[in-house]
C-alpha cells in the first residue's frame, strides 16, 4: 500500500497528533452515546458541531500545518478526479442494482435534497476522519493496512445503531482512506461521500435522515 503523498510541511509532533487522534475518538463516542440514548438529531448535530468548531479553533491557534496539508487543496484535483471518479461510479452503480433487485421506491426528490444539503456534512466527517484521524496514524502506527482498518472503523462506529449502514460506512471508510493515502483531497471525498450518501439512505434504507434534523 502507498504511503501518503504529501507536498506540503507536517510538523506535527506525536504528541500533537496523539491530542488530535484522542480528540476525534472522543467526538466519535459522544455522537455514539447521543445516538444510544436516542438523542435528536438537531440537538447531536449541534453538540458535535460546537465541539469541532472548538477544537478548529485550536488547531488554527496550534499552527502546526496548514489546512493545505490537511487535503484542503486543489493543486490535485485533475489527478485525483479519476479514480475518486470510478470508485463513486462504480459504488453508486452498485446500490442502483441492489436497490432495483428490491423493488425499492426510487424517490428523486429526496436524493437531490441531499445532494444539496449533505455536502457540508460529508466534508466535516473526511476532515475530522481522514485530515485529522488517518493523517495522524500515519505518525502513531507503523502499519498502513492498520491505519486504514483503523479509521474505517472509526467512522463505521458513527453509524451505531444500523448494521447495514455500519457495514456500508466500513467499506466506504476503506476505499476513501485508500484514495486519501495517494490522492489527499478532502473536496473529492466529500462530494464522493454526498453523492453515495444521497444513495444509501433513500435506495438501501428506506430513509430521509434530514427529516429528524
Amino acid at each position: 500500500m502507498n504511503e501518503p503523498r504529501r507536498k506540503e510541511s507536517f510538523n506535527t509532533s506525536r504528541q500533537n497528533a496523539m491530542i488530535d487522534v484522542l480528540a476525534v475518538v472522543g467526538a466519535s463516542v459522544g455522537y455514539v452515546i447521543l445516538e444510544a440514548f436516542q438523542v435528536p438529531k438537531r440537538w447531536s448535530f449541534v453538540a458535535i458541531g460546537v465541539v469541532l468548531t472548538v477544537y478548529a479553533i485550536y488547531l488554527i491557534r496550534r499552527r502546526t500545518e496548514s489546512w493545505r496539508a490537511l487535503g484542503f487543496r486543489t493543486d490535485n484535483l485533475r489527478e485525483g478526479l479519476l479514480p475518486v471518479g470510478i470508485v463513486t461510479v462504480v459504488a453508486a452503480a452498485g446500490l442502483i442494482g441492489v436497490a432495483t433487485l428490491r423493488g425499492a421506491e426510487v424517490r428523486l426528490s429526496d436524493i437531490l435534497l441531499l445532494l444539496a444539503l449533505y455536502p457540508v456534512w460529508a466534508l466535516v466527517q473526511q476532515l475530522a476522519f481522514q485530515g485529522l484521524l488517518h493523517q495522524r496514524l500515519t505518525m502513531l502506527v507503523r502499519a498502513p493496512l492498520l491505519q486504514v482498518l483503523i479509521t474505517a472503523a472509526a467512522f463505521a462506529s458513527v453509524h451505531f445503531g444500523n448494521r447495514v449502514l455500519m457495514g456500508l460506512t466500513f467499506l466506504g471508510g476503506i476505499a476513501w482512506s485508500v484514495l486519501y493515502r495517494r490522492w489527499p483531497n478532502l473536496w473529492l471525498l466529500a462530494g464522493s461521500h454526498t453523492v453515495l450518501a444521497a444513495l444509501v439512505y433513500p435506495l438501501i434504507l428506506a430513509d430521509a435522515p434530514l427529516s429528524r434534523v
